[in-house]
């Protein structure tokens, strides 16, 4: 398969006329689902309320991801090719998980599921977020999350990743980077995971979330939490 090609698998996405809330959680460059994604879903699973009506997948497009260069526009292709498979699938409510260059999936998942009549309900999770795209590091600081009807980003600075300091405009930041759970010892780009096992384990994290608190009114959320500013964790 072409680096770049949309990869989605039908078998990822299974059919469904009940179950009506889907989470994805989606991984970033150069990594599979296998790394934590799995995981999350599988400690996300006790947490849900009426979890008859919610799908869980932690995607794979680690083909696709493979090139680090080429990710994000590749990422954006899967978003598209996400949303073009989940219109038969009766979702009235998408939450993405998304780490890294996993955002950009979740863009291409925005820009898709726009053109639907009847979008769902779309509240975005941006876990250290890659916002590069080409030679421009803060590309995705105007464009993510414009259409979600709540986003939040888990960001952690200093981490040596490039594209990942600058805030998302349109989501509300929690900034982790000095919170006293964080582990000690990290070195390199580890500190840029850190986001992900935050969003898990401090407040509000999932609880923000429709599958895990059992509502979801974002004019509440963006009243509580706005877009553009930030929460410093302690």
């Amino acid at each position: 398969m072409a680096c770049g090609t949309a990869t989605t698998s039908e078998a990822q996405l299974p059919e469904s006329t009940t179950q009506d809330v889907w989470v994805l959680v989606v991984h970033g460059a150069g990594d599979g689902p296998e790394r934590w994604a799995t995981s999350m879903v599988e400690q996300l699973t006790p947490r849900l309320v009426r979890a008859e009506r919610v799908v869980l997948v932690a995607y794979d497009w680690k083909d696709a991801a493979r090139d680090r260069l080429a990710a994000p526009g590749a990422g954006q292709r899967e978003g598209e090719a996400i949303a073009s498979a989940l219109a038969t699938r009766g979702v009235t409510h998408l939450h993405v998980i998304a780490h890294s260059a996993g955002a950009h999936v979740a863009y291409g998942l925005e820009q898709g599921l726009a053109r639907w009549e009847r979008p769902p309900t779309l509240h975005l999770t941006l876990l250290d977020p890659f916002l590069g795209l080409g030679l421009d590091f803060e590309w995705g600081r105007t464009r993510f999350a414009r259409r979600a009807d709540f986003a939040e980003s888990w960001l952690n600075r200093g981490d040596g990743v490039p594209g990942t300091e600058a805030l998302v405009d349109a989501a509300h930041t929690f900034d982790v980077t000095n919170a006293a759970s964080r582990p000690a010892g990290l070195t390199g780009s580890q500190p840029h995971w850190w986001p992900i096992d935050a969003f898990l384990a401090l407040e509000p994290g999932g609880s923000l979330a429709l599958e895990t608190s059992g509502e979801f009114v974002p004019e509440r959320l963006r009243e509580r939490f706005p877009p553009g500013a930030v929460t410093l964790v302690p």
